[in-house]
């Protein structure tokens, strides 16, 4: 019953709709996102992501210097309401086969929820694989993350020590385990 505002993204990174597909691609590299809303009027008309980019401008062999961005968007703007759930955002993602929605109250566009959004929600334990579920907001309890974003049990950290994915010291006391837990007794 997790409500979609509750982790939407409130900052809509866009562009004018008579921008180059090149303007676009530079926003999008330095703002790291693999979409951006297009405006026109001061409204959003549609969105252009990554993949209108490779199909509709690389692999059509079109200019991105002098193609429009309104020439290649996605549109209309497909959006979910913002009192919708996550569960219902992700099945209406699933049945029109795209990444992103957009959020709405009422008529205006308050958000962006995107496939990302909902792995945050849900990650594992880099050492046992074990399922993390993480409220968003909620303090990180029983876990510890790294610098890197990897996220450990607490009880796992203490055994690794060092962040398998970029080396990263995680803890400073290391428990090992009493001999009677590991020697079995024949």
């Amino acid at each position: 019953n997790l409500k979609v505002t509750t982790i939407a993204n409130r900052e809509i990174v866009s562009v004018e709709a008579e921008s180059t597909v090149e303007e676009a691609a530079k926003v999008m590299a330095s703002r790291n996102v693999g979409a951006v809303a297009v405006r026109k009027g001061g409204e959003i008309v549609g969105i252009m992501t990554e993949r209108d980019v490779l199909k509709r401008v690389v692999a059509a062999g079109r200019d991105p210097r002098t193609t429009r961005v309104e020439e290649v968007m996605s549109s209309p703007p497909i959006s979910v309401e913002a009192n919708a759930t996550v569960g219902e955002a992700v099945d209406l993602m699933n049945r029109r086969g795209i990444r992103r929605v957009f959020v709405r109250e009422g008529q205006r566009i308050v958000g962006i929820f995107t496939q990302r959004d909902v792995l945050a929600l849900m990650r594992v334990c880099l050492y046992c694989l074990g399922e993390i579920l993480r409220t968003p907001g909620a303090p990180m309890q029983g876990l510890i993350g790294c610098r890197c974003g990897a996220l450990y049990h607490t009880d796992c950290a203490k055994t690794v020590v060092y962040c398998i994915e970029c080396g990263s010291k995680l803890v400073e006391l290391v428990e090992y385990p009493s001999p009677d837990e590991t020697v079995t007794a024949d």
